[in-house]
């Protein structure tokens, strides 16, 4: 939620094309000869002054020049604090300009302005909420009250789950918009939304606005995210247990997890198991899981089994017994061991190849914010 918020209200500079438009403005209170700018968001988002006009007789007006797409585009009047965002998508938009918060005024034209203001709407709505459960759960804070932190603690997490599913809706509910493109742009900076769920939103978007400089941008950040990045959603397994059983990831999480790639011929992940070993003993009883997933050859199955024993790895574990060729290894794009992921609640990757103190206070940290 934070991500809109900080779009709207820091993109402060944006664009103005269309076939003949204007933008007619009621401004009154505002003093005659009141500087007003437009600008466009540009290539790399960076801002592109287009136009400055001056109010006169409590109202200005702007020609929005003829554009091939959907154009973001900002005003910012001189003596008003922030912006005010709109879409030029070629039609003639009239504002009423409200001089004690620009980012209040009512805009009225084309499709795209009403997507955005029910955009707006909703992030709002959201915020609201969350404003109103964080000053209860500061309170609860306070009174030492375990019972409604715990409660505060839950309602936030379903408030922001709920507010991921409407943005999500919104998005594949509207993907001929660029506001659909700066929902994305929200979800991506914040990672409330795992990453990975992002790329086929943002592949079933109309090429037209992929073409904006809002949509490249975007192109080039989503085709660089990896299934396993920080971020994402961790991709669903299943495997052979030693006992000849299947297992999946899914069956095995808890509130935080940790996916272990090892070997019984891998020194250091040998080395390394002690140090896990030992996080498992500490926070197994909040919740901490771990799921081994073994690269050992075929035919070793009696030295995965015995390395379990001896380094007394006393949690889950899966293995195909294909060496480097483990299907498991290669959906996670593991190259070498000892490799790990670890995982929230709802399987988004927090942490990769922690080892030490480092994966022992990562591990405390996410099991506290629970």
């Amino acid at each position: 939620m934070k991500i809109i918020v900080s779009l709207l209200f820091s993109l402060a500079l944006i664009s103005c094309n269309s076939s003949n438009p204007q933008l007619s403005a009621n401004a009154e209170d505002i003093p005659d000869g009141t500087n007003v700018y437009l600008s466009r968001l540009g290539v790399d988002n960076v801002p592109e002054p287009l136009d400055t006009v001056q109010v006169e007789q409590s109202s200005f007006v702007v020609d929005l020049k003829s554009t091939k797409h959907q154009d973001i585009q900002i005003l910012r009047i001189d003596g008003l604090n922030g912006n005010l965002i709109f879409i030029n998508e070629g039609v003639d938009i009239n504002i009423d300009i409200n001089n004690q918060n620009l980012r209040e005024s009512k805009i009225e034209g084309g499709e795209h302005n009403r997507y955005l203001k029910d955009y707006i709407d909703l992030l709002t709505s959201y915020n609201e909420e969350s404003n109103t459960l964080q000053n209860e759960y500061m309170q609860a804070e306070i009174n030492r009250d375990e019972e409604k932190l715990l409660d505060a603690r839950m309602d936030l997490e379903d408030l922001q789950s709920r507010a991921n599913e409407e943005t999500l809706d919104f998005m594949k509910a509207h993907p001929n918009s660029i506001v659909s493109m700066m929902a994305l742009s929200d979800a991506l900076n914040s990672q409330a939304v795992p990453l990975n769920q992002l790329k086929p939103i943002y592949n079933n978007f109309d090429r037209e606005i992929k073409d904006t400089p809002l949509g490249k941008t975007l192109g080039r950040n989503i085709a660089e995210i990896n299934d396993t990045d920080l971020g994402a959603e961790a991709p669903d397994f299943s495997g052979p247990t030693p006992e000849g059983n299947e297992l999946s990831l899914k069956d095995a999480m808890g509130k935080v997890t940790l996916i272990d790639f090892w070997a019984s011929w891998c020194r250091p992940c040998r080395v390394e198991n002690p140090n896990i070993v030992s996080i498992y003993q500490d926070y197994k009883e909040k919740g901490f899981t771990i799921v081994g997933v073994s690269l050992d050859k075929p035919n070793d199955r009696e030295a995965w089994i015995r390395a379990i024993e001896q380094d007394q790895l006393d949690w889950n574990h899966v293995s195909n017994l294909k060496h480097w060729y483990e299907p498991i290894a290669q959906k996670y794009g593991v190259k070498a061991i000892p490799a790990a992921f670890l995982i929230d609640e709802n399987g988004v990757i927090i942490g990769k190849d922690l080892r030490g103190d480092a994966l022992r206070e990562k591990v405390q940290e996410a099991l506290e914010s629970k």
